[in-house]
């Protein structure tokens, strides 16, 4: 959608369809307001922050600076995660680095009877993930967990995270918006890239992961394949497999039936 249509659609609280219809007039509170919209935007405020809102898997998802803006390869993990699931399913998922919550949330829609907790290590996060979670009245819960330090204290049929997984190196190259904007924690990893997906998988193969899970993970495009071949040499799954997103970059690592 065009970004004018978008800040039109939210200040009027109508779709450009609906406005055209009603030959629709702004009040002048909305044009002030519109204004406002434009100013934060030229500056280089990411739109999604500017208006508060996004969507993701057709929910509408609050969000705002402490947490990274969803993005449509996230979705596709989503979509992923729900191909491999029966219907009905009604086990357990987690979802490790949580951020606004939109992974969980998408999943508890999708799978209504699934336990979902989302867990982040950011304070700031998971207030916008309880927000998103009270508004959408799904029914997901939310933690606080640090990882590194930390381990839930259950299992999951299923664990899905989109970790920081860009090397601070990279920082420079980043969209300034993305730079300047987005919280680095949730973005970026100081020395190893694949240390958040190191960690998770030594909890997975130390019982967080039940037997016959599924484990999901958005990668970097540049070591999803370095990540895919960590999980194979461990051998506690029987099937690690490789996925490409719809640009074409390998992304996302899907591991199921877990042997131990």
């Amino acid at each position: 959608m065009p970004l004018t249509n978008l800040c039109l659609d939210h200040i009027s609280e109508k779709t450009k369809g609906q406005r055209l219809i009603e030959d629709y007039k702004y009040p002048e509170s909305q044009l002030d307001r519109l204004s406002v919209i434009a100013d934060e935007i030229k500056r280089g405020r990411p739109i999604q922050y500017v208006l508060g809102v996004t969507q993701f898997c057709n929910l509408q998802i609050s969000i705002e600076e402490g947490a990274l803006i969803p993005r449509p390869e996230t979705e596709e993990l989503v979509q992923r995660v729900n191909a491999e699931l029966d219907n009905g399913f009604n086990g357990k998922i987690a979802d490790i680095g949580t951020g606004s919550g939109c992974i969980a949330l998408a999943l508890k829609e999708s799978n209504p009877y699934a336990k979902v907790i989302g867990f982040d290590v950011s304070e700031l996060a998971l207030s916008i993930a309880k927000l998103n979670g009270q508004n959408l009245c799904l029914g997901v819960d939310f933690m606080q967990l640090n990882v590194f330090i930390e381990t839930p204290s259950q299992s999951f049929n299923v664990i899905v995270s989109n970790p920081p997984y860009i090397p601070r190196s990279e920082e420079q190259t980043l969209d300034k918006r993305v730079r300047d904007y987005e919280p680095s924690i949730a973005l970026f990893v100081e020395n190893d890239p694949l240390i958040f997906y190191k960690r998770i998988l030594e909890l997975c193969t130390s019982g967080l992961l039940l037997k016959g899970g599924l484990l999901a993970l958005e990668c970097h495009k540049d070591y999803a394949e370095k990540v895919a071949k960590h999980i194979e040499s461990k051998e506690v799954f029987q099937k690690v497999e490789l996925v490409y997103d719809l640009q074409g970059f390998p992304r996302y690592v899907i591991a199921k039936n877990c042997l131990y």
